[in-house]
Parts: C-alpha cells; structure tokens; sequence
C-alpha cells in the first residue's frame, strides 16, 4: 500500500530492509516514509517521521544521513540520538493523549 501526502510518499512496507536493524518499524529517507503493518495506522509513529521529514528537508537528505551516521557512533540509533531525541518526544505526548497502546521503540 502506498499514500501520498504533502510530498510524503507512504509506503507500507512488511519489513524495514537492512541496514536498519530488526527493532526499526518505521523510518524516513526522504521522500520516503516506510512503515511496517502494525504501525501503518498509528498516528503517534506518524508524527514521529513526520518530524524527521521536516529535519530532512532544513538539513537536506545527504547532509542529514551523514550527521545521522556520525553520531550512531557515538549515541547508537535510539532514544539517545540527538536526531531521535526531539522525535520521541513527539511520539511520546502522542502516545500519552492517544487510548492506543504504544509500541517500544
């Protein structure tokens, strides 16, 4: 299933390739956004690649994967990434407003 919205080409994916690791459900290569099924419909996932969208677009796509990279290194792919921080916050005052569980990620 693919969606378009405001340049955004949705795409529902059954699996996040590699290199992105098993635990990656969702994620942006702008101007891809790919989600596994069991997060196609959530909003919270939504906003959270919506923000990372947005980044692509200040930063540009290459210049944004390359920090995004560097600082894997250091800070790893999760919460404690300097792109992903702002990101989760996001996701995570959604989830606290939302009746839907959410997903660890």
């Amino acid at each position: 299933m693919i969606g378009i919205s405001g340049g955004r080409i949705e795409v529902k994916a059954p699996r996040i390739p590699r290199p992105f690791p098993a635990i990656v459900y969702a994620t942006t290569v702008r101007p891809f956004v790919f989600y596994e099924p069991q997060v196609w419909d959530d909003e919270c996932v939504q906003r959270h690649e919506r923000y990372h969208w947005i980044d692509q677009i200040r930063w540009l796509v290459v210049p944004w994967l390359i920090i995004y990279l560097i600082l894997s290194i250091k800070y790893g792919g999760g919460r404690s990434h300097p792109f992903e921080k702002p990101a989760y916050e996001i996701q995570d005052n959604c989830d606290e407003t939302s009746s839907k569980p959410a997903l660890n990620g």
